[in-house]
């Protein structure tokens, strides 16, 4: 009998959660980037970021945001099946991006996971865009009926307020120009872990 399995191998993990925050919690995070972008106007012209240290986690308007980042974290590092011994927010700063402008591909070194929250996004709000990792995968790409996860060279997630999206540090994403007649608030973070990574029999292992 003919058996046919069909698998997927070295997958990419994004987590996205909708619904994290009460709405009063949501208005006075907005609130609070209203008033900082305020104090930094001279210093951002253009793709406003919150003070040079990235320290939000630590102010008291983002607690509530700070505590679901540690919890949804800690199930996507248990769901990868990683072993740490802790895990923490390494930094988080909150972003507006005016109509017209755009966020360029990068990556979020030193870190392991990596995500954004999502406080105002109105109308056409451009999406979070991720790109393919594998260059090797683009040498041959024959036209596709549909567009699907499985032969996109990058794929998008909406922004929506009061979304929560985790993806992996090394993974390349951007954001298309905003082309709605709305500002874009978001706030970014990193999640670094603690612990021996890696095991030294091995020869590839650290301490951090």
């Amino acid at each position: 009998m003919i058996e046919v399995r069909k698998d997927y191998i070295f997958p990419t993990s994004i987590t996205c959660i909708d619904n994290v925050l009460e709405l009063n919690i949501i208005n006075d995070i907005n609130s609070h980037i209203e008033k900082s972008s305020i104090l930094n106007k001279e210093n951002r012209v253009s793709n406003w970021q919150s003070e040079k240290s990235p320290n939000l986690h630590t102010h008291s308007k983002y607690k509530e945001l700070t505590d679901k980042v540690l919890y949804f974290s800690k199930l996507y590092l248990d769901d990868m099946s990683f072993e740490y011994e802790q895990h923490y927010i390494s930094g988080m700063w909150s972003n507006i991006l005016k109509p017209g402008e755009t966020h360029s591909p990068h990556t979020h070194a030193n870190n392991i996971i990596s995500g954004v929250y999502y406080t105002k996004s109105e109308g056409n709000s451009p999406s979070i865009t991720f790109l393919d990792p594998r260059p090797q995968a683009k040498v041959l790409q024959p036209e596709a009926k549909e567009n699907t996860k499985l032969n996109s060279s990058m794929w998008y997630y909406p922004a929506k307020t009061n979304r929560l999206i985790l993806f992996p540090s090394w993974l390349q994403h951007y954001v298309p120009v905003n082309k709605s007649d709305k500002d874009r608030y978001s706030i970014a973070f990193n999640v670094m872990i603690k612990g021996q990574v890696g095991r030294p029999e091995n020869f590839q292992s650290a301490k951090f």
